[in-house]
């Protein structure tokens, strides 16, 4: 018995005294030592990262004003530039042109007179047809018109007529049409207004050998007071283009 106890005592107190020793022999030769570092090595910032800015004349810094919401000299964002309709509509023509591509003229459009004709000629397809513009007439609006001209504005009326031609069939609408006042503004278009009879208004139609004529009354909303006759009416059937096939002017 004693062996049996003198053996466990081996094998049980001798691995621990080992295992005791090996792991203080790793902490006092192997093991790297820290140091705190000292109270002056700690330093703490409440820095702003800069930021690019100018000075005025006062000392006082700015930021440079820019479009798309970046903050300006008084630290509001701006917006882009202000849209046409925003202009005084009573001195100028002031179209809102989110939505719209209007037409311009450019040195392959024809120039005619008004009440004359002119030929054109579909996107697609070989249909070829004229159209005319009678000479601009105006209407007062109906004060109790919602759709109405503002203030200071006058309705403007074109009678415009298409002629069949040749060809294949072509499609004419109200969409081919610009009106632009003298400073080359684009001028308001207006269908809502019961100015002229739904059925009496330029809207859409189709020329071909079985209908070989369609008419109707474009309207517009301008100032009042102006030299209507100088203004460009422009027929562009290329969706998606600017150039104009026709003008119409005095």
């Amino acid at each position: 018995m004693r062996k049996t106890l003198t053996r466990k005592l081996a094998f049980g107190v001798a691995p621990a005294i080992l295992a005791a020793t090996a792991v203080a022999g790793c902490n006092n030769e192997g093991a790297p030592s820290v140091e705190a570092p000292p109270s002056s090595a700690v330093q703490t910032s409440t820095q702003v990262p800069d930021t690019p800015s100018s000075t005025d004349a006062g000392g006082v810094p700015t930021q440079s004003a820019t479009d798309g919401g970046v903050p300006t000299e008084s630290g509001v964002p701006t917006e882009s530039a202000t849209p046409s309709s925003s202009a005084d509509k009573s001195k100028a023509c002031a179209a809102d042109l989110k939505y719209v591509t209007p037409a311009a003229a450019a040195p392959s459009t024809k120039k005619v007179k008004w009440g004359e004709s002119g030929e054109a000629k579909e996107s697609y397809g070989d249909g070829t047809f004229t159209l005319s513009a009678a000479t601009p007439t105006t209407k007062e609006g109906n004060p109790d018109d919602i759709f109405g001209p503002d203030e200071g504005q006058i309705y403007l009326l074109i009678k415009v007529t298409a002629n069949y031609k040749s060809g294949d069939s072509s499609d004419v609408d109200k969409y081919s049409f610009t009106l632009r006042d003298g400073q080359n503004n684009v001028c308001e278009t207006n269908t809502l207004g019961d100015v002229v009879p739904k059925q009496d208004q330029f809207d859409e139609g189709t020329l071909g050998p079985s209908s070989k004529s369609y008419s109707g009354t474009l309207v517009f909303k301008v100032p009042k007071g102006q030299d209507y006759k100088k203004y460009q009416l422009l027929y562009n059937a290329r969706y998606g283009k600017t150039d104009a096939s026709l003008a119409w002017t005095g």
